[in-house]
């Protein structure tokens, strides 16, 4: 009766998730190469290497900012190619007037890192139609995790088949433990074979036999093969699509798990300019980076970025260290009071926290972010995979409705044929 109940759970489950998953498998297995696509897509300008020095990036955000008065440049990126062109965004100002943020007739600015130059100025948009070179990889991106539906809804429903499919994990290699048998010799005299024999075909795929089977070996095989990956994909999706409401305040009741972000509280009024000045919030962050890694035991190799929030009145500092997972962004970073210059914590992607560390493992896994060529292909078989047991799934299904359906009308036929022969001897009686 257990194993019946856990059956049917893996069976609705399977048909709620098997349209989403087939989806996320797919397009998943395109964004293992996200960054490649995006370079091949939508390239960075280039720029004829000169010999003078280039502009800092202050100097460059206070260009750009003189072009747009209306915009704020809140992100400078230090990690810059010395062929590529600088590259502002900007977020609209609030217009004293009315109160609301600024129609900007550009949202985005490439200079000349050498000279401050203008070189191009654009506004990108959020429409996926019609699909362009510039929208192709954010289509993909939002089908992979929302349908590409507007506002929450396709997040809310595909986070709901992330926290399934995490479940479902579980169930579906229950389902492949061998039945529990009596341990006595069996009738032939032959001993009982270990668990783990009795276990084995759950792994293999019987090429010669039926369509059904072979699909049905495909399915469970497939998904004990890849079963760990499945899990990390899993509850990485619910990170992303329920995080606040499902994802972190497990994680924190399981491993105490603390990000200076979230714990900085949001601001009465936003403050789109800091009192202090970039310049003075970059050496200090330099600063406090040295002392913390000098603390903390890690080595910075390189600077990624600053960042101000307005909505909490902070900087952000980020570097890649030798505590980062990924192979091209960095993922350290301290907070920085934008009006006290004041040290607001530190963040280490691993060796921090057991709940953070686990949390830069699944989440780097997931995007493709570690190890190189070699793990984005075996991910991209991964999403193949996901999309394979989807199909098989629905087909299993199908299969054993339609067996279902005519087992209870050869059963209803019988019963009424049954019936007839009994009316009928009943008839002859009454004549005889």
């Amino acid at each position: 009766m257990t194993r019946h109940f856990w059956v049917l759970v893996h069976r609705y489950a399977g048909l709620y998730m098997a349209f989403f998953l087939l989806v996320a498998g797919l397009t998943g297995s395109i964004l293992a190469f996200t960054e490649e696509l995006n370079g091949w897509l939508n390239p960075p300008e280039k720029i004829t290497l000169q010999p003078g020095p280039r502009l800092d990036e202050f100097a460059l955000r206070e260009r750009a900012e003189a072009l747009q008065p209306h915009g704020l440049v809140n992100v400078l990126n230090f990690k810059r190619k010395p062929d590529e062109a600088y590259t502002a965004y900007f977020e609209p100002q609030t217009d004293p007037a009315t109160g609301k943020p600024y129609p900007l007739p550009f949202t985005q600015l490439s200079l000349n890192p050498y000279t401050g130059a203008e070189i191009s100025r654009d506004k990108p948009s959020d429409d996926i139609w019609p699909i362009t070179r510039k929208n192709l990889l954010v289509l993909i991106i939002r089908l992979h995790y929302q349908l590409a539906l507007p506002g929450m809804i396709g997040t809310w429903l595909f986070g709901i088949a992330a926290l399934v499919w995490t479940i479902d994990c579980f169930v579906s290699v229950y389902l492949t433990f061998p039945l529990t048998v009596r341990r006595h010799r069996q009738g032939d005299g032959k001993p009982q074979k270990s668990w783990w024999a009795r276990w084995q075909p759950s792994w293999l795929v019987k090429w010669q036999g039926s369509a059904f089977r072979i699909n049905f070996d495909l399915h469970r095989a497939g998904g004990l093969w890849v079963w760990l990956m499945l899990l990390v994909l899993a509850w990485s999706s619910v990170g992303f699509n329920l995080g606040e409401q499902i994802y972190q305040p497990v994680m924190k009741a399981i491993f105490n798990m603390h990000n200076p972000y979230t714990a900085l509280p949001e601001l009465e009024t936003p403050k789109p300019k800091p009192a202090l000045s970039w310049q003075d919030a970059y050496r200090t962050a330099q600063d406090q980076m040295a002392e913390q890694a000098r603390i903390n035991g890690f080595n910075v190799l390189h600077e990624e970025a600053l960042q101000y929030d307005a909505g909490k009145g902070v900087f952000f500092y980020i570097v890649h260290s030798d505590r980062d997972l990924r192979d091209e962004f960095g993922g350290t970073w301290l907070v920085l009071d934008g009006a006290t210059n004041k040290f607001g914590g530190l963040y280490l992607p691993t060796g921090q926290n057991a709940g953070t560390t686990l949390s830069s493992w699944i989440f780097a896994l997931h995007m493709a972010m570690i190890w190189g060529l070699p793990y984005k292909l075996f991910e991209c078989f991964v999403g193949i995979v996901i999309a394979m047991l989807s199909i098989t799934g629905v087909y299993i299904w199908l299969k054993k409705h339609k067996a279902r359906q005519w087992s209870r009308q050869h059963k209803k036929t019988r019963l009424v044929n049954q019936s007839a022969t009994e009316d009928l001897r009943f008839t002859d009686l009454e004549n005889s």
